[in-house]
């Protein structure tokens, strides 16, 4: 019939056999290549010997920890009674990212499990990040989750259909049956806000603190929190604050001194003589530049090998080092701000959007109108509101990130002291990245009313001021 053509792939693959002959041996950017031997074909460098080395999610031995002795002591000092059955404190450990919190109590935790194996006790370390949970139950789902993998048994409950309260049901009972002393880790633990106006993390908190009671425990439990957050303790509320009461333990940034200490220590995952003299120092330059964050720069310098085995070679080059830290600069702030809090993140817009409906686009933000505009949004989206000072303390922690400066300023005498807030990045591409977040997406069509409020309020601030 005029118009039809008979398909090559119909006339030549018959049984099918030559297709799946041909998929198997599918090339990869016209190079003449296979996908299975380019993934069984060994690589014509490579620099690494140990590569979980320089994983910054790897537990290492306590002779790679440096810098944090008052650290290491103070939790070595609360958690070595329970080699003896005796109470164990309560902790919270804050501080900036990458200041060595989870390496330190996961450090140690492991000595604890292996001393207490020797005795013939079983000590459970029940650990959960709060950021992929969002909501208590979830979290205790998690942790009933850790305890039957931990322990290989069945997990007991579902995670719909039943209650919080049958789940930490579940979570006790494996509890009595089976653990000599239980330590709970909640890590980043005021990521768990959930979707009510009180943060979650508040009733986990009053639970856990008193599980000794309530699972009716005979051992030794401790509940350790980790936050970046200074003034975490000061967001609880007065019923978690009553039953929760740490030993707070905080982690200051690393310098580069340590930080090039850090990187020394972590030397052996490359192979001999395939790191460059250089390339640690600047590591270390760079990681100090970040604000001490001791995770970024392990990551880093894993990138940097990572990069030098892409391009075949068997030495890692400061070249290498340049073009990784290039790679992850581009979009780090953003990545930061899709992963913050609710809270914090309403707080970052409403100085965004302060900035960005001004009429002049100011450097600087004065942080009274962005609190109103944080209130108008706030009432917007029906969320929770806090007070000035939360706010500005929300505002104020994401200069650690390098996501926007803050300073004081006098307005003369009798006139008082005013903060201001300077973006580091474009305003709307903050308000962008942050409307990804399905909470914040309506935002999107509430941009003329919103510019109203911020270029109000900044009118009325500039005629008292």
């Amino acid at each position: 019939m005029d118009g039809e053509v008979e398909s090559p792939s119909t006339s030549q693959t018959g049984n099918g056999s030559d297709s799946a002959d041909s998929s198997q041996e599918a090339t990869n950017g016209g190079d003449g290549i296979s996908i299975r031997d380019r993934l069984q074909t060994e690589s014509s460098g490579g620099v690494f010997a140990n590569k979980d080395l320089v994983r910054s999610d790897t537990i290492i031995d306590e002779d790679r920890i440096v810098g944090r002795d008052d650290q290491l002591g103070r939790v070595v000092d609360n958690l070595k009674p329970v080699l003896q059955n005796e109470g164990i404190p309560d902790m919270l450990l804050s501080g900036p990212s990458g200041t060595g919190k989870s390496l330190i109590i996961h450090a140690v935790c492991k000595q604890i499990i292996e001393l207490c194996e020797s005795q013939g006790k079983t000590f459970g370390v029940l650990s959960i990040n709060c950021e992929g949970p969002k909501t208590a139950d979830r979290a205790v789902y998690r942790l009933v989750k850790a305890a039957a993998n931990d322990l290989d048994v069945d997990l007991g409950v579902p995670q719909t259909g039943v209650s919080t309260d049958q789940k930490l049901e579940r979570l006790y009972e494996l509890m009595r049956e089976y653990y000599d002393g239980v330590i709970f880790i909640l890590d980043e633990i005021d990521m768990l806000e959930g979707p009510y106006q009180e943060a979650e993390y508040n009733s986990l908190i009053y639970q856990l603190s008193r599980a000794r009671k309530l699972a009716d425990f005979d051992g030794p439990i401790s509940l350790t929190t980790i936050t970046n957050y200074a003034d975490f303790m000061t967001d609880l509320n007065s019923r978690a604050q009553s039953s929760y009461n740490p030993d707070d333990i905080f982690f200051d940034d690393y310098d580069a001194t340590q930080l090039r200490s850090i990187l020394h220590n972590r030397r052996d995952a490359f192979k001999p003589e395939s790191l460059a003299d250089d390339v640690i120092p600047l590591v270390a330059a760079f990681g100090s530049q970040t604000h001490g964050d001791a995770r970024k720069a392990i990551d880093l310098l894993r990138w940097a090998g990572e990069l030098a085995e892409r391009r075949g070679a068997d030495t890692v080059t400061e070249t290498d080092v340049r073009e990784a830290q290039e790679k992850y600069t581009e979009n780090r702030k953003l990545r930061h701000i899709s992963g913050i809090s609710t809270q914090k993140k309403l707080s970052i817009y409403a100085v965004a959007a302060t900035a960005n409906y001004a009429r002049e686009h100011p450097d600087w933000i004065p942080a009274g109108p962005a609190f109103k505009t944080y209130q108008f949004i706030a009432d917007t989206m029906d969320a929770e509101q806090y007070s000035r000072e939360t706010f500005v303390n929300h505002v104020t922690e994401q200069s650690t990130y390098g996501v926007l400066d803050f300073e004081r300023r006098g307005k003369g005498r009798g006139r008082g002291v005013h903060m201001y807030f300077s973006l580091s990045e474009d305003s709307e591409t903050i308000m962008e990245t942050i409307r990804e977040d399905s909470r914040f997406e309506d935002l999107d069509h509430e941009e003329a009313t919103i510019s109203a409020v911020v270029r109000e309020r900044l009118k009325q601030f500039r005629s008292k001021n």
